[in-house]
């Protein structure tokens, strides 16, 4: 066996290794194994590409044998940095190595210099190379959390998309290959050696990036007859390596044609989709996947997509039934599991989408996105520990880094941890000033301030909410909330009244105007906001109540009782509808009816 095709460079070998731990709830092993995975991924995508310069030698499978058996050696993970470092030219792989030795060894001053050679190399090498853009998948102050993973989840994994379209290209290249040996040669005029020098020529240009060149001279060849089974793989190509390196429209173009020479042929329209994807064209993307899984109804990676387009348009219910379908073509597709997940939490059915969540990752436990969305689930269910573990587990990945440091904000402010969650949002704003997190973040910052009496403080952080989002109704009332328990008064009502204006409908800011009105004696002023709470919330038998206490202020007796009397109508209505007398008083003392309430959603 050659050092090339040695296990200790299959992905799969890790994963495995990866998978035990995991299962065993060995957290620490596996963040140190889903760091050598993501290496051993990156290194194996690097050797698939055509030109490749890495040279794998046995003294190499050698030390990465040894760090098989010990992978939490410091001295075999700098080892085998500076491989990644100075022979395999993957800088961003050896400073994770370097950054998990020195968690280890955090003595060691080599390592510190390590660090930073490799940072420099990694600016030096973004600043050389163009940028190479893949298929991105698109995941109260307790954000929802299907919206949540809706915005922050990826819609096709960028390795995963990549590989589906090599998957094709290679296709092509073995209809190519069949039909060449067949000895079938076109009937046209041209003689076929000219179409061997066009095609070399249109290859040449391609990689090149010169892709207007390459579809000139395809074209051209095309016109005078070339076998499509050569078109169509030198297409495919052409719109491979323009997908790389985000040239969308041509690789589109290219593709198209290649489904047009071949529109009974699967991988043409595959292409198409994943393309129409990319550029944000969900209905043609799902018109391509739909037209592919009819030529291929039995082929799982067709219906994974067709559910996250599904899942991109919002229609939740066909996504599951596509991604359920994936499964049953594939149970152990992680990447079906994933968009599973992702569909359940959108529909609000949480246990079941945590399952989905965990079946992926049993599967392929480097799955950053299903991790992050078992943190999501994790944390909208109040499981914060767990939370926090699935969310450390996203590792570094930079779609979701600025993420997990506002969830961990989050987290660190329902454990009542103030100045931890002060510096997490510190650093999540520094990774992402612009972060959709940032609003639940500082709300959940804000109820904890709330909590500790900190009303002032409080204010700040929803004053700060309303600079960002001036229509933010929750965070106006909340505003004047903390002002009310301040004792300012007059900020109190300037929330109220920006709240109410951007919400007239809703009960809850007339309520508290209503609260500060009869607070600074202005009694007539107080039950008519009371009265438009009972007419906006005709059940709520606090509100009732709450309108008689302000027309007994008014001396108004008998209109006061008729308000009382209906809100213990409405106490005895709910209490009936309970099964016994416990469940009734709990219904009471929840209403509890003489205690003055500021609310806030």
């Amino acid at each position: 066996m050659s050092a090339e095709t040695a296990p200790v460079f299959n992905p799969q070998t890790w994963n495995a290794l990866l998978a035990a731990h995991a299962s065993k709830g060995d957290m620490f092993s596996t963040k140190t194994l889903l760091i050598i995975l993501d290496g051993i991924e990156k290194l194996d995508e690097a050797r698939s590409q055509p030109n490749h310069s890495i040279v794998v030698t046995g003294f190499h499978t050698t030390l990465f044998e040894r760090l098989q058996k010990s992978f939490n050696n410091p001295t075999l993970l700098k080892e085998i940095g500076l491989i990644y470092l100075n022979e395999f030219r993957l800088p961003s792989v050896a400073l994770k190595h370097f950054d998990l030795a020195r968690q280890f060894a955090p003595k060691d001053r080599e390592l510190e210099q390590l660090q930073k050679t490799a940072t420099l190399s990694m600016a030096k090498q973004a600043s050389d190379q163009p940028t190479h853009t893949g298929i991105g998948e698109m995941a109260s102050h307790k954000p929802e959390v299907g919206n949540m993973i809706r915005k922050t989840t990826q819609r096709i994994d960028v390795v995963e998309a990549r590989r589906h379209l090599t998957e094709a290209t290679g296709e092509f290249k073995r209809k190519q290959k069949v039909f060449r040996s067949t000895g079938r040669v076109s009937q046209k005029t041209e003689p076929v050696a000219d179409f061997g020098v066009m095609f070399d020529q249109a290859r040449k240009l391609t990689l090149q990036t010169d892709f207007a060149g390459a579809a000139a001279i395809l074209a051209k060849a095309q016109h005078a007859g070339a076998p499509k089974e050569e078109l169509q793989a030198y297409y495919a190509q052409l719109g491979l390596t323009a997908f790389d390196h985000g040239r969308m429209e041509e690789a589109l173009e290219a593709f198209l044609i290649t489904r047009d020479l071949g529109p009974e042929t699967l991988e043409g329209w595959f292409n198409c989709g994943l393309v129409y994807q990319k550029i944000g064209r969900p209905e043609d993307a799902l018109a391509s996947y739909q037209e592919a899984a009819r030529l291929a109804p039995d082929h799982a990676k067709i219906w994974c997509n067709i559910s996250a387009v599904w899942f991109e348009v919002g229609n939740y219910e066909e996504a599951e039934a596509s991604a359920r379908r994936a499964l049953e073509l594939r149970p152990d597709y992680a990447r079906a599991w994933d968009n599973l997940a992702a569909t359940l939490g959108a529909l609000n059915r949480l246990p079941e989408a945590a399952e989905a969540c965990q079946s992926a990752i049993r599967l392929q436990p480097a799955m950053q996105s299903s991790w992050f969305k078992l943190g999501v689930i994790n944390f909208q269910q109040d499981n914060l520990l767990a939370a926090k573990e699935a969310f450390n587990l996203t590792g570094d990945n930079p779609e979701f880094f600025a993420y997990v440091l506002f969830y961990f904000s989050m987290i660190e402010a329902r454990r009542g941890e103030l100045d931890e969650a002060l510096q997490k949002l510190s650093q999540a704003r520094a990774a992402d000033p612009d972060n959709e997190l940032e609003i639940p973040a500082l709300k959940e910052i804000g109820a904890l301030c709330t909590r500790f009496g900190r009303h002032v403080t409080a204010a700040d952080f929803y004053e700060q909410i309303t600079v960002k989002v001036p229509d933010d109704f929750s965070a106006w009332l909340a505003l004047g909330a903390a002002f009310h328990r301040a004792e300012r008064l007059k900020e109190a009502g300037e929330a109220y009244g920006q709240a109410s204006a951007l919400q007239p409908e809703n009960p809850l800011a007339w309520h508290n105007l209503g609260l500060l009105a009869s607070d600074e004696g202005r009694h007539e002023e107080a039950r008519d906001c009371f009265q438009q709470e009972v007419l906006l919330s005709p059940d709520d038998a606090k509100a009732w109540y709450d309108f008689g206490l302000s027309l007994q202020n008014l001396n108004l007796q008998e209109e006061s009782e008729e308000a009382f009397r209906h809100a213990e109508s409405l106490i005895s209505t709910l209490s009936r509808r309970s099964s016994d007398l416990s469940a009734a008083l709990s219904i009471v003392r929840r209403l509890n009816l003489g205690e003055r309430t500021i609310k806030t959603e």
